[in-house]
């Protein structure tokens, strides 16, 4: 089951998300900046509706607030005013996915949460490959490292080879290195 959570300073909107969605989705809702913060450390969070104007700090800067503790979930602006600096704002600052608008569409609003899901889910696997990948090479690279002391300590090879089969592995540690 998706994991979502909303925030909204009204508490209707709350009220009308869960009853919709409560059967499709885990739904987590607030009202409170600071609690969802807190349901997103103690939940897996995959998709954050925020509403954009709220009394204490807009949709964008709750974004901007949560994107460094937490970058994963897909983040997406629900509001009723048409406000075409708040939607550049949410894509510049908050990274958002979508826009959208009140009143929602239920049935549009669940095909885009789930649409969230599966982006969140493509992020979080290509971010364990990517994890996976980095050890893989590291650990290579450990190998051919071990490999040039075993190759200095040798005494069944020449000086020539062992200096041409050290910049050889060199070489191929030279290409497993990561840009900095």
């Amino acid at each position: 089951m998706i994991n979502v959570l909303y925030i909204d300073d009204e508490e209707h909107n709350l009220t009308s998300f869960r009853a919709a969605f409560r059967r499709d989705f885990k739904v987590f809702v607030t009202t409170e900046p600071s609690e969802a913060v807190r349901i997103l450390v103690e939940n897996p969070i995959e998709v954050v509706i925020s509403d954009q104007k709220m009394p204490t700090l807009s949709g964008v800067e709750f974004f901007e607030l949560i994107m460094p503790d937490h970058p994963n979930p897909v983040r997406m602006l629900l509001t009723g005013h048409a406000d075409i600096d708040a939607v550049i704002d949410a894509i510049n600052k908050g990274q958002i996915y979508k826009y959208i608008s009140k009143p929602w569409n239920e049935a549009e609003l669940k095909r885009l949460v789930e649409e969230a899901s599966e982006l969140f889910q493509f992020r979080t696997a290509q971010d364990m490959q990517a994890s996976d990948y980095s050890k893989r090479l590291y650990s290579a690279q450990d190998k051919l490292e071990s490999l040039i002391s075993e190759i200095k300590s040798s005494s069944d090879l020449s000086d020539d080879n062992k200096e041409h089969y050290i910049g050889t592995i060199n070489g191929a540690i030279a290409l497993l290195q990561v840009p900095t």
